[in-house]
């Protein structure tokens, strides 16, 4: 019999392409002859360039993470339990500053360790763009602010120590990211 994974991540993403468009007037005249309504405004539909909505759920089995753990070390978000403790019995709230950190234009890593990464997710809280690198100091993916990346990741190549962030290079600025690291 198969031994079942008991430590997944679900997860989706859905993109519509959309273009603005003006409204021809949706104005009505009412008995009295006053108007109602709004004479013409944008709104937006479905890229006719592109044609399609993109998007998806992980499938099958998901992301499977490491399990059979006394702690929930394996997201990024660090809640110790007593040692005679098991993370699924005991009932807890995460604190509110877990997995928030504030980055400035050097590259630095959010998570120590040598650990492979198999799911990561990284939210841009500020208004400053940030760059992450995932294999050495080459910025790979521009967050810009209120944005989030997430990825299912190999963990041969990507580690705790090569996931870096920082803002723009020699920029002066910082931002606050949001992230859960799973291995």
């Amino acid at each position: 019999m198969a031994v079942p994974n008991d430590r997944r991540i679900v997860y989706g993403t859905h993109v519509v392409p959309q273009i603005a468009f003006d409204t021809s007037s949706t104005e009505v005249t009412r008995e009295e002859g006053s108007t109602a309504g709004i004479a013409s405004y944008e709104d937006w539909k479905l890229d006719t360039t592109i044609a399609k909505r993109f998007g998806g759920k992980s499938t099958g089995d998901h992301v499977q993470i490491t399990h059979d753990q006394s702690t929930d070390l394996w997201t990024s978000m660090n809640r110790l339990w007593g040692s005679d403790e098991i993370w699924e019995a005991v009932a807890s709230v995460w604190e509110e500053d877990t997995g928030v950190t504030t980055v400035n234009d050097s590259l630095s890593v959010i998570r120590s360790g040598s650990d492979g990464i198999k799911f990561l997710y990284i939210k841009n809280l500020g208004t400053v763009e940030c760059e992450l690198a995932l294999e050495g100091d080459e910025r790979d993916i521009l967050i810009p602010g209120g944005a989030a990346v997430s990825m299912m990741t190999s963990s041969s190549s990507v580690t705790s120590a090569t996931v870096k962030v920082a803002t723009a290079a020699s920029s002066s600025t910082t931002t606050t990211i949001e992230y859960a690291i799973a291995k």
